[in-house]
């Protein structure tokens, strides 16, 4: 099995490197080169092939227990439940190795799907995009087979002294998958982030393409775009579902950390972001153009940064792999190179990048788009060097810095949003602006009311317990300076949340008044044919909410948490009072697992005032082997609010002073945060819609 796995690893990385050479040598057009080229397509198939049989090895042997693979016996599994089967699938992505295989294997489907779609055409621009898609899959082939003492490699042995008639023995006994990981959202994270870093190298491999071919029209955008928005949507996802895995395992209570790893999935979020706007402005102005070919080499850049981050242990992070010299370097190298590469061919063919008009005026739509990509390109260096000034400045900054850039910078985002869309082409005038504003205005005092209503009478008080509990939720108000400044980030916050929203909403009203004005048809019909046909912009606006909902369960969810630790007599019957929930325990189990782990179990009844809310089971594990703690939370939704239940530790008798011992509890009251989830599968359903593929008329054009 290792020796398969070895050769499918490197007979994909050979094949990869045959394909740049044969895309190479079809530069010319002539039959030899037509028939290099289709080499060409042949060996990325087949790169895509061999991949796959190391994938296949590596899953074979954790479903099959093949622990003489070392990887596997590191990574297995171990009493997953009825989740067992899937958790055995991703024991692949666990570990550094096995993650590394899944992305360039992912890469490579990639490159076989813009293969599959560019092989009837077997044109230039998809050979040279194709070629440095290979490019990329040789690279990482390359560091799983060069690396130092394998350390990047997933087909070593596992050491004879380890194992006996297939069996782990001596220290090699404790070695098995992280606790935290056998949960159902980290099987569905790391693939989904993996999809999306991958995708993004082809908007790049594309863009290179069409410099390399002098090819300044949006043909390459029209190729990759789809793609592009695909890729974006699962980083989209996978970003989310971390947030949810963090909020029901981690057991702190909350869904984002600002933890360096965490922080490297948003970085290509944002640049993704500027990246689809600029699509747009590219293939309906002709604009943007030296805008967009640089984005596709800073958002690889933050794609390759972001594992940068996680692999070279020039940070810490509670995320992060152990430190690996070989891919620190190679990963330089490549960011390097992908951003100065871009930026020399850009110069070169800065004669082909001309946009077909400049800007009229700030008030106009492409003025917009403009200030949405420097905003968010600006956000994402901003929090990669915060992210990496400890190690390169000798700086730290707490987590209420960065919630601190984020809301501002937040804030003045919401009004790009907000305004962009009221802007016309060219140039927007004021009497014109105010037409379009005025309506929206005055319905946006409808949900605000709602939301002012709820911040004065269950929020704003909040803030007063919260600096009166000190500790970690209340060390970041001094950086807003006074009370009257924090109320207004979230009254701000809001006013603009709902502005966005309804605006939006009425961005849908007018294009079904206009069409149904422009083809006889009823208002529902011509809102029909917005949302169901004219799906790019209508997914786009759909996300446009989403960000505005997703706003609206920040606000309330970050800044505005009650937290109560307390403890209680481990003794059944004893009750704890918390604001207005009343705790009593039924029942405390300590039990040791075979391997030594140790589980605290509480049984609880819970009451709301004088309604029953039924029992509750949080429980921790003291893992013996790391030394590692993992909660097991239980999270109670309300209409408004979540309370958050993590039982954080037990104490025996005589440390306690209590004659049963005494259970720590860390309960959290966390409001607006079904607002969060909400937006983020509005958003999720937004980018679907925007990216569903148009169905194709007679002789190949769109309908």
């Amino acid at each position: 099995m290792l020796l398969l796995g070895k050769i499918g690893l490197i007979g994909g990385s050979l094949a990869a490197l045959a394909a740049v050479v044969l895309f190479l040598a079809g530069r010319k057009d002539d039959s030899a080169a037509l028939s290099a080229r289709r080499g060409g397509y042949y060996a990325t198939f087949l790169s895509l092939l061999m991949f796959t049989v190391s994938i296949v090895v590596i899953v074979v042997g954790f479903y099959t227990k093949n622990f003489a693979m070392a990887y596997v016996a590191q990574n297995h599994p171990v009493g997953g439940g009825s989740l067992q089967w899937l958790f055995n699938l991703s024991g692949l992505w666990a570990g550094k190795e096995g993650s590394l295989l899944l992305w360039a294997w992912i890469i490579t489907l990639f490159t076989g799907y813009m293969a599959i779609k560019g092989a009837p055409k077997n044109d230039d621009l998809n050979a040279m995009a194709l070629m440095v898609l290979n490019i990329i899959v040789v690279i990482f082939g390359a560091i799983m087979i060069f690396s130092k003492a394998g350390a990047n490699n997933p087909f070593l042995a596992t050491p004879a002294q380890y194992l006996v008639n297939g069996q782990l023995v001596g220290a090699a006994s404790a070695w098995r998958m992280s606790p935290p990981l056998q949960h159902w959202a980290m099987i569905l994270h790391p693939p989904s982030l993996f999809i999306g870093y991958a995708g993004l190298s082809v908007p790049l491999a594309y863009a290179f393409g069409a410099l390399i071919v002098g090819d300044g029209s949006d043909r390459w955008v029209r190729e990759c775009d789809r793609t592009t928005i695909f890729a974006w949507l699962f980083l989209t996802v996978g970003i989310a579902l971390g947030a949810i895995w963090a909020y029901v395992v981690l057991g702190w209570g909350g869904f984002w950390g600002w933890d360096p790893v965490e922080n490297a999935s948003i970085l290509s979020w944002f640049t993704g972001v500027a990246l689809i706007h600029s699509f747009t402005i590219y293939r309906r102005k002709g604009n943007f153009k030296i805008w967009t070919m640089m984005l596709t080499s800073i958002t690889f850049m933050m794609v390759i940064m972001g594992t940068w981050i996680t692999r070279s242990g020039i940070v810490e992070s509670v995320h992060a792999f152990a430190t690996d010299p070989v891919a620190m370097v190679v990963f330089t190298i490549l960011m390097i190179v992908a951003f100065v590469a871009m930026l020399i061919a850009v110069i070169w063919r800065r004669d082909l990048l001309h946009n077909a008009s400049d800007f009229e005026s700030l008030t106009s739509k492409e003025a917009g788009y403009y200030f949405n990509n420097l905003f968010m390109v600006l956000s994402s260096v901003i929090i990669a060097g915060m992210t990496l000034a400890p190690a390169w400045l000798k700086q730290t900054y707490p987590t209420t810095s960065f919630e601190t850039v984020a809301r501002y910078m937040g804030l003045l985002y919401l009004l790009i949003m907000s305004v962009c869309p009221l802007l016309r082409w060219g140039k927007t005038g004021g009497k014109a602006l105010w037409d379009h504003v005025k309506w929206p205005l005055v319905v946006t005092v409808l949900p605000f009311g709602l939301l002012l209503w709820n911040w004065i009478v269950n929020l704003r008080p909040v803030y007063t317990d919260m600096v009166a509990q000190g500790g970690e939720l209340a060390t970041g108000f001094t950086v807003y300076g006074s009370r009257f400044l924090y109320d207004a980030v979230s009254v701000l916050g809001f006013l603009l949340a709902s502005f966005l929203i309804v605006n939006t909403l009425f961005v849908f009203i007018d294009g079904a008044r206009n069409r149904a004005k422009a083809t006889g048809k009823s208002f529902g019909a011509s809102l029909g044919w917005i949302i169901t046909k004219a799906r790019t912009q209508s997914g786009g606006m759909l996300v446009h909410i989403a960000v505005a909902v997703i706003v609206i369960g920040l606000v309330g969810s970050v800044m505005y948490v009650r937290q109560f630790k307390s403890a209680i007599p481990a003794t059944p019957g004893s009750t704890i009072k918390i604001a207005d929930y009343t705790f009593t325990l039924k029942d405390h189990k300590q039990s040791t697992a075979a391997n030594g782990d140790v589980t605290d179990k509480a049984t609880f009844a819970l009451r709301r005032g004088d309604k029953d809310l039924g029992t509750v089971r949080p429980s921790y594990t003291m893992v013996t082997a790391t030394g590692q703690q993992t909660s097991s939370a239980v999270i109670k939704p309300g209409i408004f609010d979540d309370l958050f239940i993590s039982l954080q530790g037990y104490q025996a008798p005589e440390a306690s002073g209590t004659k049963d011992g005494a259970l720590s509890m860390d309960v959290r009251i966390n409001p607006l945060i079904r607002f969060l989830w909400i937006g983020m599968g509005m958003m999720a359903a937004g980018i679907v819609l925007a990216d569903w593929p148009k169905k194709k008329a007679v002789g190949g054009s769109k309908a």
